[in-house]
């Protein structure tokens, strides 16, 4: 009996054995990561389109509930320019967040007797640290490599900053009226794009929200019109921060960018976009139709 055990003693693996299973797993590997990070990239592009409906629907919503009156890119609102009790006061993502479903965030930023700009009266300041010091999800997109939980109050949106504009009593701009402003049509003109929340140089490269960082290719700043439009920087390198201009959209995403448009839908638009098609998208009013590469 102990040698017929002894003839059926079980064999382990021998070192070539395993050493072809750990190759066999690592080709697996090898051939899955790709199509998983395909997956993770789309499921990133999809929620960041989400994000910008429901950004560019909420101020829709915004203006009908202002008598048409469009939210600036930075200024006084609803008002316009001038004082007034109940008015906000910062940049476009502070005055739609009632509408994002942030209305206590909102509420818990009035003050008064504090902000001079709208004459000390009662505001829902920018100046507060319940806005300065939060993290709202809807203004994230999960893509923006250049972002982390350690940096409140950013966003990876900016806004079209050819049709929102300065409104504060010494700008002169005043407030565009929805969609009356809007000649081109709400399908053919940009609410929002994809910005990232850090980039290295030009006008606002910290894209803190509650002030004027998500300006994009704004006309109170500067940014011409038509001839030398930039066009989106696609996925630039770096990332705290990116290599890239502040004052400009630009994408986490490899082959294009994500845009908001004044319909409330979303457009996903190729990385070839010319100038002239951008600028078209950008511009309210230009009286052009919409280029092949739209």
């Amino acid at each position: 009996m102990p040698r017929m055990r002894a003839l059926f003693r079980p064999r382990g693996f021998t070192l070539i054995e395993l050493l072809v299973v750990i190759a066999i797993i690592a080709i697996l590997i090898g051939l899955l990561l790709p199509a998983v990070q395909k997956v993770r990239e789309a499921a990133s592009r999809m929620t960041c389109a989400n994000n910008l409906k429901q950004l560019s629907l909420a101020t829709i919503n915004c203006a009908d509930s202002n008598s048409g009156k469009l939210p600036p890119s930075i200024g006084l609102y609803p008002s316009n320019g001038g004082p007034s009790g109940g008015n906000g006061d910062g940049g476009i993502f502070l005055h739609i967040l009632p509408y994002i479903e942030q209305d206590n965030l909102y509420r818990s930023c009035s003050t008064t007797g504090t902000d001079d700009r709208n004459g000390y009266l009662q505001t829902y300041s920018q100046w507060t640290s319940q806005v300065q010091n939060s993290q709202v999800k809807t203004l994230i997109c999960p893509a923006d490599y250049t972002q982390s939980p350690g940096r409140p109050s950013r966003a990876s949106y900016g806004a079209n900053g050819q049709l929102f504009r300065h409104n504060y009593q010494w700008g002169g701009i005043g407030l565009l009226r929805y969609p009356t402003h809007i000649q081109d049509g709400t399908s053919n003109t940009i609410f929002y794009n994809e910005k990232l929340a850090n980039c290295s140089y030009g006008s606002y490269p910290d894209n803190y929200w509650p002030d004027w960082g998500p300006a994009s290719a704004s006309a109170d700043l500067g940014m011409p019109f038509y001839n030398g439009m930039p066009t989106p920087q696609i996925k630039p390198s770096g990332n705290n921060p990116a290599n890239c201009d502040g004052g400009v959209a630009s994408s986490p995403h490899s082959n294009g960018i994500n845009v908001g448009l004044a319909d409330g839908s979303v457009r996903f638009v190729g990385k070839s976009i010319s100038s002239t098609t951008w600028y078209y998208a950008i511009n309210p009013a230009d009286g052009q139709p919409m280029g092949a590469d739209w």
